[in-house]
């Protein structure tokens, strides 16, 4: 309806003779977008521009030339098509080849866009408890990797440490958080998270905050 039964209708209604089918074809995809374009203006002008105002803009505009093309007299008619030519063996063997090749690059382009990722990292963070609740911090690991990671997580307070977690598997999505304990004091304290790798033992991820005093 959008791009060849419309402006089919309007060349019918404005008698316009085309010499083959393709010719033809090519002067209904571009009667059909004048319409679309007018169309476009109209809708916007009147407040209805939705798929139901399309939709019943063509309907409209498809009837009325159509009702046109019946009350001419020399309205012409679609050009026949041309006879189909011969295909050789050769011929068809390139055009088979042709859609492989296009088939297999397009499948590995669909697999490397699925397992593309342009940034990979993990989050991590460490922040006062978010109730405002003293004496407590939330520890948080959120993966963005390809695959699944295993990590070990130290909490330091003041240099000394706190808490241990060994061997925490994290997701590709996956978030884990935990709320810790912290003794409280009269002066604030520095807290420090490290994220190490356990297969090399490094250090992955460093994040720190202060605690509150009393």
């Amino acid at each position: 309806m959008v791009f060849l039964v419309s402006g089919h209708a309007v060349l019918r209604a404005l008698g316009v003779r085309t010499a083959s089918a393709l010719e033809h074809l090519a002067y209904t995809v571009g009667a059909s977008l004048a319409a679309g374009i007018g169309g476009g203006f109209a809708l916007n002008a009147a407040g209805f521009l939705t798929p139901l105002g399309w939709a019943v803009w063509f309907w409209a505009v498809t009837t009325a030339a159509a009702l046109v093309a019946v009350r001419r007299r020399d309205a012409p008619d679609l050009p026949a098509w041309p006879a189909p030519a011969k295909l050789r063996l050769w011929q068809g063997a390139i055009m088979m080849l042709a859609v492989l090749v296009a088939t297999g690059a397009y499948a590995l382009a669909v697999r490397d866009e699925a397992a593309y990722r342009e940034f990979k990292y993990t989050e991590f963070w460490i922040l006062p408890s978010a109730n405002g609740e003293s004496g407590r911090l939330t520890v948080g690991i959120r993966s963005a990797e390809t695959q699944a990671q295993q990590f070990d997580l130290e909490i330091i307070v003041d240099g000394q440490p706190l808490a241990v977690f060994r061997s925490l598997t994290i997701a590709p999505g996956d978030t884990w958080t935990r709320q810790i304990p912290v003794p409280v004091l009269a002066v604030r304290q520095r807290a420090e998270a490290r994220l190490y790798r356990p297969v090399d033992n490094r250090l992955y991820r460093s994040v720190a905050t202060l605690v509150p005093p009393i």
